[in-house]
């Protein structure tokens, strides 16, 4: 009796040790996959992030926003729960699998080959249910990119939205993307149900044949009663992997959808020179454009024979009526738009060419059209034109940009926060934020594209002014339709009929 009573004593303590472990390797599991989850989340975003970076401008601008947004957050977690989800499910499924048919061998080879027979059934069904899955699949990824896109450009736009009195019209459009996502949603998840309920049927019917066969055996004598009872469960454990893995399918589907949808960023053309982006300044000696032609895909020509040289120290204007192609030559300079025709270059004090590529991208600081500012404080706005700056050279730039004056006067000066699209602040300290973050930059060519357009014309004057008196240091091509800019200028460029010809300095003709 005591005997009994120790082994009982001993299987119920291996019973609480054996249920404890398993809920502490549960909660292990939970906390290294929520780990795992984020980890390969962080990956697959620093890769893709790093290839958009890396391509050509045109090619990733074919992208709106929202579409992009979509593919590193919802493709981005379907390909993760994918990989530490649904792939774990699946070769659980399959070792069971595995295990349950080699058991119900041992016992009848027969009935193990009739409850395996389900398998490559399964699996074609699979087949052909997987191919049309993707097409909603990458449908409903296309609804929700659409979506998406509209809800940021609709947030971005509130002001127009108000003062138009557009609220009405942006419901409606809303509501109607809402309505086309939401029928692929159900023609997905309807489809889903349907094959759910006809790969259960068939599993249904594919156990009570097998309890009849079983039963036919005992019959016989074929079969102890004990055999039939493990069969039906073993029977169990053979379906249940099938029939999981075929409702894994969907995710199965959504995860390959989404892989091909990202797959679609490294098809994208890479600039030229990415390559050798951190290359090392050199001593300029002039900015060259020798027969430079470009046009966009309508093959409309923008820019026709392009020909100049701007040499260090140079303040240079560029003048000319909207959509002549002023803007298209500052990204010809960028690299941000390669050339159809001629030559772009800079050439170094040593007489070395170097071809206007992502690698001399380093040569330039930009200040383009409209508010670019980030969320952040002034000072994180300004560094991004050199993050390594002191504290003390941010300010010499803000002096140089005429910022200074009015960032002294925000509530915490240089770490004042403002907000996305420089929210605090008046279009005109924006653009002189933008500005002083060109200057901390160490680049001895400034790119100026209508960035002085929001100043008062004394602000102007002074911030221009004070830009010359960084020559030779910084050389300046400006865009403007301004005098005052004019009069500055060492020479005077105007675009027009796609040619690019120098005017006297000093005339307003063309501007």
């Amino acid at each position: 009796m005591s005997e009994n009573y120790s082994a009982a004593t001993l299987y119920i303590i291996l019973l609480v040790f054996l249920l404890i472990m398993q809920l502490i390797a549960g909660a292990y599991l939970s906390i290294r996959t929520g780990k795992l989850r984020e980890l390969l989340s962080f990956r697959l975003h620093d890769r893709l992030l790093k290839r958009l970076y890396r391509t050509e401008w045109m090619a990733i601008n074919k992208y709106h926003n929202g579409d992009i947004q979509t593919r590193l957050v919802s493709d981005v977690g379907n390909i993760v729960e994918g990989w530490t989800a649904t792939l774990p499910g699946i070769i659980a499924m399959a070792i069971q699998l595995v295990v349950a048919f080699f058991t119900l061998w041992y016992y009848d080879a027969t009935l193990a080959i009739f409850a395996f027979m389900l398998g490559p059934i399964t699996l074609f069904l699979s087949w052909l249910i997987g191919r049309k899955l993707k097409r909603m699949q990458h449908e409903i990824q296309s609804a929700e990119s659409s979506y998406r896109s509209f809800l940021l450009e609709n947030v971005r736009h509130m002001l127009i939205i108000k003062t138009f009195q557009y609220e009405n019209s942006s419901m409606q459009q809303m509501e109607n993307l809402q309505q086309h996502k939401l029928n692929w949603v159900v023609k997905r998840n309807f489809f889903n149900a349907m094959t759910n309920l006809s790969i259960g049927f068939g599993y249904q019917a594919g156990f009570f044949l097998a309890f009849v066969l079983g039963a036919y055996k005992i019959a016989r004598g074929a079969t102890s009663f004990g055999t039939f009872t493990a069969f039906l469960q073993l029977v169990g454990h053979i379906q249940g992997p099938l029939q999981g893995l075929s409702r894994s399918l969907p995710m199965i589907i959504a995860t390959l959808a989404s892989v091909e949808r990202l797959k679609e960023f490294d098809a994208l053309q890479s600039e030229p020179g990415s390559e050798q982006y951190a290359q090392p300044i050199k001593e300029l000696a002039s900015i060259n454009f020798e027969g430079v032609s470009y046009a966009y895909e309508t093959n409309v020509p923008i820019l026709q024979e392009i020909s100049f040289s701007v040499k260090p120290g140079e303040i240079i204007a560029i003048v000319g009526t909207s959509g002549e192609g002023k803007t298209t030559l500052l990204r010809l300079l960028l690299a941000l738009l390669q050339p159809r025709e001629g030559r772009a270059f800079v050439r170094t004090s040593s007489a070395e060419e170097l071809a206007i590529s992502a690698a001399t991208r380093s040569y330039f600081s930009y200040v383009p059209q409209g508010n670019t500012l980030f969320s952040g404080t002034v000072l994180d706005n300004i560094r991004i034109g050199n993050p390594d700056a002191t504290e003390d050279a941010v300010i010499e730039a803000a002096r140089h940009a005429c910022a200074w004056e009015f960032i002294t006067k925000l509530p915490l000066g240089l770490h004042t926060v403002i907000g996305d699209n420089g929210v605090g602040l008046s279009e005109g300290q924006a653009q002189r934020i933008a500005i002083a973050r060109a200057l901390l930059r160490p680049a001895p060519i400034l790119l100026l594209d209508e960035a002085t357009s929001a100043l008062d014309l004394d602000t102007e004057v002074e911030v221009l002014e004070r830009i010359k008196r960084l020559a030779p240091q910084k050389t300046c091509i400006a865009i403007t339709h301004r005098l005052s800019v004019i009069d500055i200028c060492n020479r005077v460029y105007r675009v027009r009929d796609h040619k690019l010809v120098e005017i006297e300095n000093g005339s307003s003709t063309g501007v």
